[in-house]
């Protein structure tokens, strides 16, 4: 299943938005790197979870449809002995390098998402998977990379960022 009617539509807002706004989302995430401003991590926490509050992933997953999730070794070796096969297995058939990480997922969507908007492999899902949106983290600046990067793609994402951008502009 697709995202919801619903979702769609609010996927194409979050997209166009993400558009219209992207100079200025990159000017205000190189001021954040730079600054660190004092409240930043709470304050993203909080907005995460008053976004998640109300934003069902189920009726989304977009993220699961256009971004490529992130393996590292030691995801790799849990997720190729769930489904009894070894590592270079696993890897030959779901899996590329990539030089900033371990290895990206092959193919959108992603292999694992099924009919229903959820993960098969939710358990023992990747890290990557299981910390996105990194807002509840200590933030780093890949970690502010990673938001900036999804604010076209999820629209918690894009609501955390409208309500950090609020409370840190000046």
């Amino acid at each position: 299943m697709a995202a919801t009617p619903e979702y769609q539509q609010l996927i194409f807002q979050t997209k166009k938005k993400a558009r219209k706004e992207s100079k200025e989302n990159k000017a205000f995430f190189r001021k954040l790197k730079k600054k660190k401003p004092a409240g930043l991590t709470s304050s993203l926490r909080k907005f995460n979870d008053e976004a998640f509050a109300h934003i069902n992933c189920m009726n989304c997953a977009n993220c699961c449809r256009t971004s490529l999730a992130v393996f590292e070794k030691p995801d790799v070796k849990r997720i190729a002995k769930h489904f009894q096969m070894t590592e270079k297995e696993f890897i030959k058939k779901y899996l590329r390098p990539h030089p900033d990480y371990d290895y990206l997922i092959k193919t959108l969507p992603c292999p694992f998402l099924s009919e229903d908007n959820l993960c098969t492999i939710y358990e023992i899902r990747p890290t990557g998977c299981a910390t996105y949106p990194p807002a509840k983290l200590r933030l780093t600046d890949e970690q502010l990379d990673v938001l900036h990067d999804n604010v076209g793609i999820c629209p918690a994402v894009s609501e955390m960022v409208d309500k950090i951008k609020e409370k840190f502009a000046s």
